[in-house]
């Protein structure tokens, strides 16, 4: 509740700066009025005369004004003080996420050195750092995406896509960041022929990693995230589905916002993000000429993430010779990480 405090006390200054025009405006009103009927003595019944109207209408619309540019003024008081305080969310969350893996490392790299290990576990040693180094490189490589696609319009880069392999590059990449099983990530892919499709690959895997990592992160204890995709006709649809914390329903029509996180209450609340995840992947969908939309029936009740693409396929020669000039997952091969 202390995060409202902010807010509040512009609201409640606002209301009462709008409640005291309107005082004034109906007060000046009936002065005005009574102040004319004195001064020009009209006979009963007469009308007060077209001057009357223009002043006392000048005057309402003066204070209108003023009732309005405190509104305005009110409005963008709260929108500026709910931005600094999911900046200051977003500073914190990201501190934290640098914090934890810079630790492990140091720890790691303090036990390597003051300890002779026996290979197995010096090999174990260094996979968790080589994990935490993919950690920091993915947070920090978040951030920036979230930057450069606010602030620059880059092109998409479309090339033969092989989206089984792409597909399975990003689950196998959770899978190892979160030590997962296949039955704790599944992937199904339906398509009507067995080809490669024109699509941006880059933009894609950083949709996909960015989904599933969050289907993986807000799973709670019980993880279970399948991703659905069927390429059909002229369009590439996605789902990504979990059984964890899910969304309240209120809240999901924010979910794309720049900073936005999921306000939970208890061991939910714990769940570290730094509020860009939704942002840049509804940000890269749309580039792609393609919609989103999160459903999730309320909290602990697990979230629906789809996605429709459209989809062009890739004749064999076509297929062949972008692959040849761009290299762009047309033989599976993984994509480095963008999100």
């Amino acid at each position: 509740m202390k995060s409202r405090h902010p807010i509040f006390i512009p609201i409640a200054i606002g209301a009462m700066a709008i409640a005291f025009t309107v005082t004034i405006l109906v007060a000046w009103a009936l002065i005005f009025t009574q102040f004319y009927i004195v001064s020009s003595k009209p006979a009963v019944g007469q009308d007060l005369g077209v001057g009357y109207w223009m002043i006392l209408s000048i005057g309402c619309l003066f204070l209108l004004l003023i009732v309005v540019a405190i509104v305005l003024f009110l409005v963008s008081n709260i929108r500026q003080s709910n931005y600094v305080h999911k900046q200051n969310a977003f500073i914190d969350s990201v501190t934290h996420e640098l914090k934890s893996p810079l630790a492990s490392l140091r720890i790691g790299l303090e036990t390597l050195e003051r300890h002779q290990l026996d290979p197995q576990m010096k090999g174990r040693f260094i996979g968790m750092m080589k994990k935490d180094v993919d950690r920091l490189k993915a947070l920090i490589d978040h951030v920036l995406e979230a930057g450069r696609l606010e602030h620059e319009r880059r092109a998409l880069n479309s090339s033969a896509t092989d989206l089984r392999g792409l597909i399975d590059s990003c689950a196998a990449q959770i899978r190892y960041r979160y030590d997962l099983d296949e039955t704790q990530l599944v992937t199904t892919l339906s398509a009507e022929e067995n080809r490669s499709v024109l699509i941006d690959p880059v933009a894609l895997e950083t949709v996909l990693l960015n989904l599933l990592d969050n289907g993986v992160k807000y799973s709670g204890d019980r993880i279970d995230v399948h991703l659905d995709a069927t390429a059909e006709a002229e369009t590439l649809t996605i789902a990504i589905r979990d059984q964890g914390l899910g969304i309240p329903k209120q809240q999901l029509k924010k979910v794309f916002e720049r900073f936005f996180r999921v306000e939970r209450e208890g061991e939910a609340n714990k769940v570290r993000g730094t509020g860009l995840g939704l942002y840049v992947v509804s940000l890269l969908v749309k580039r792609m000429e393609g919609r989103i939309q999160v459903h999730s029936e309320g909290e602990s009740k697990g979230t629906l993430v789809t996605i429709e693409l459209p989809l062009r396929w890739c004749e064999a020669t076509e297929a062949e010779s972008t692959g040849k000039d761009e290299g762009h997952g047309a033989t599976g091969e993984t994509v480095p990480a963008r999100g």
